[in-house]
Formats: structure tokens, sequence, C-alpha cells
């Protein structure tokens, strides 16, 4: 038996309408067909930005987000205007480099060498990358790996959903005089369950929403993949058994059950579901499973 993941996220159909769809969200008039693979420039307000279409295209297919027109629509979102991340390497000459990276009022800072990244960005690529493995490790017949493999995607996928709830609860702190004044809110900043906190999200952004949440099959099968992960980070049994057409089920899940659970509230408030970090896991490619002949 082998497992068969694709190399790319999407096809060339569905990079090309991603295209237009972020020159729509950005509100800058989609290219026609015929220059939709050259070096376009657009201008928003006094910034003019040189824009390789080629690339972005290519780089939809391989991440299923866009790059610098990505870039463009997260940095303008409200709620998860994503902060860029930032390296310092190089050889060590002796002199003490620090650097910061601002978002809000917070500040990280990074001595050399180091790198500052935002989660969710540091989630979603852990997600992909722990799925790749999980496929290589199997393939080579290195069943410890693919069972590490597992358990990384696994922890990974809960703490993306964590992240974004906590990216909402930031700026909520920052709205209100207390979180603690309402029970929604104080359950949001809260260390409650994640099922509980999703729940308080809903009821603070989409309360008309919750009916439909509570049936999604996105919250259902988010609810299975933090139940495996709960049961193998919170043992009850002295082994656990890692069965292989089982976990690519479950790695399969990552894209309705968290990519697409994220999209999912984004939709019920009216806010653009193409986040580039929620687009790279609502669009992972699927892991298949082949016999040998």
């Amino acid at each position: 038996m082998k497992l068969l993941i694709p190399e790319f996220h999407v096809g060339t159909e569905k990079a090309d309408k991603y295209i237009c769809q972020l020159f729509k969200d950005l509100k800058i008039p989609v290219p026609p067909k015929g220059d939709r693979r050259k070096i376009v420039k657009i201008t928003v307000g006094d910034n003019v930005t040189e824009i390789d279409l080629e690339k972005e295209f290519q780089y939809i297919k391989k991440s299923g987000k866009g790059f610098t027109l990505q870039m463009m629509l997260d940095q303008n979102d409200r709620f998860l205007n994503t902060p860029l991340s930032l390296g310092i390497t190089g050889e060590d000459c002796g002199i003490k480099i620090k650097s910061t990276s601002g978002y809000g009022d917070h500040v990280s800072t990074i001595e050399f060498p180091g790198i500052i990244e935002a989660p969710e960005i540091s989630f979603s690529d852990d997600i992909e990358f722990f799925r790749r493995e999980a496929v290589r490790t199997f393939n080579d017949d290195d069943l410890s790996g693919f069972a590490r493999s597992y358990r990384g995607f696994l922890q990974s996928s809960i703490s993306l959903v964590d992240c974004f709830l906590h990216r909402y609860t930031f700026h909520v702190k920052r709205l209100i005089p207390s979180t603690k004044e309402y029970a929604n809110t104080e359950a949001l900043d809260s260390r409650r369950s994640i099922e509980e906190r999703l729940e308080a999200w809903i009821t603070t952004f989409a309360p008309h929403k919750m009916e439909e949440y509570i049936g999604s099959k996105q919250r259902s099968k988010f609810i299975e993949l933090k139940s495996q992960r709960n049961s193998i980070v919170h043992p009850s049994n002295p082994s656990i058994p890692y069965g292989v057409k089982q976990a690519v089920r479950y790695l399969n899940y990552a894209q309705d059950g968290i990519g697409g659970l994220l999209s999912e509230l984004r939709g019920y408030t009216g806010y653009s579901e193409n986040i580039g970090f929620i687009r790279q896991v609502k669009t992972l490619p699927v892991i298949s499973v082949r016999k040998n002949a």
C-alpha cells in the first residue's frame, strides 16, 4: 500500500478564478484574460505596485493562496491582518543585532539569529508540512515517523483554530473596557474548552448563525479532529494504535474541519473568506491510498 498526495492545491482553472477573486476583493478592475499572466501595475491610494501575475498564478496552484495580491488583501483585514514574518540570519560578527515587529500595541523583539512569525502562518504551514511528511514517511516504511507526523498534524490543526479565536479576542479586548462585562466575551477570553470558546465567538460576532453553526459538517469534522488529538495528548490507555487508513481519513478532514470551519465563521460575519492561511488549509490536496498491484 502507498499513499499519494498531489503536488498542487488547485488546478489551472481554479487558480485563474482565484486571481480574479482577489482583484474583486481588493476592488481593483480584473485584468482581461489575455493579461492574467503578465506583469501589471495596480494603484491603491498613492501606492503603485507591480504584480507578476504569472508568479501569482503558480503560487496559487502550489499553495491555494496568492502572493503579493494575497498580502495586500490580508493586510486590509480588520481582524486577521497578519504581521509580516521577520528573520535575522548570516554570520555572527559579535555585534548584538535586534529586530522588532509591531502589531497594534504588541511588539515582538528577536535577537540575532532568530525569526518572528505570526502563529497562524506557522500553524497553517505546519499542517501542510506534517501531512506531506505523513505520506513520505509511510511510503519509506517509517511507521514511527508516520505516527509522529500524524500527531504533529493534529496538534497544529487544533492550535490554528485556537489561534483564530485569540486573534479576535486580541481585538475585542481593545474595543470594550473589560471582557468580564459580558458572559460571551468572558468565555471568549478564558481557558475554557475550545468548543465553548467557539460558541462564545458565534454569540459575539454572529448570534443569528448559531443554529447553522451547530449543525454544520465543518463543526462536526473539527470536533472529530479535536477528539483524535485529545485521545493522543491526554491518553487514558498505556498504548495508542495508529491505523493508517483511519489516520488518512482524518488527515483529509483538514480541508473542511479546519480551513472550511474558519472560512465558514468568516462568512457568518460578512468578512472575506479569502484570507491566505485559511485558503491554504481549505485547499490542501487530498491524500489517497493506493493498493500495490
